[in-house]
């Protein structure tokens, strides 16, 4: 989630490996383009898991003060928080509100290749660029920097795109392993009470 036009639908196309033109990729434009949570179907470890594509926070159309409630935010397992530009006080008003209901998330700035392209005609290096963008990101979303991403979804093989996909694996399994054990937990509940009657 994040602002309209942070190129979540392109993220979305590139973490599941897809072109915009692809059949089953998610509509990209420079307007609006998703006006609703779409989900798509990824596999992770082996198993069927949904990536939403949802709507730009804090437009309109989907103001701020109900984005969480209304998309159902709080009861995801992993949330990837993307920026194209600085983090604005919707991102950081988002990741509060996302620390309150206890879901993980990461920090993520798109269109890394186009900051970096412009930093450089400006007189600036690819190195001190990434690391200025970093220590910026890590002061404002105050997360660890393993959590923190920059990324170009059309240069995928670049930048921390493998290792953001490694890591929402990664979260994703450790989540599915945590509901499982929670609903035997919770069976063996059931069925001890069941035993005492």
């Amino acid at each position: 989630t994040g602002n309209s036009g942070t190129g979540k639908s392109s993220l979305n196309n590139a973490m599941r490996g897809l072109k915009p033109r692809d059949d089953g990729a998610a509509a990209v434009g420079v307007k609006e383009t998703t006006l609703e949570p779409t989900p798509y179907d990824i596999t992770v470890d082996g198993h069927e898991m949904k990536m939403y594509d949802l709507p730009g926070a804090g437009t309109p159309k989907f103001p701020l003060d109900t984005y969480v409630r209304n998309m159902g935010i709080k009861y995801f397992d992993l949330v990837i928080v993307a920026s194209a530009g600085r983090f604005t006080e919707n991102d950081l008003e988002l990741m509060d509100e996302l620390r309150r209901n206890g879901v993980p998330f990461f920090a993520l700035r798109t269109k890394i290749d186009l900051e970096l392209r412009n930093a450089e005609s400006d007189g600036t290096s690819a190195d001190e660029t990434i690391q200025k963008i970093r220590t910026d990101l890590e002061h404002y979303t105050m997360l660890p920097s393993d959590k923190i991403y920059m990324v170009s979804s059309r240069r995928p093989e670049e930048f921390d795109f493998q290792r953001l996909k490694q890591d929402t694996n990664s979260a994703l399994t450790r989540a599915l392993d945590v509901k499982l054990a929670k609903a035997l937990t919770r069976k063996l509940e059931i069925k001890g009470v069941w035993n005492a009657v």
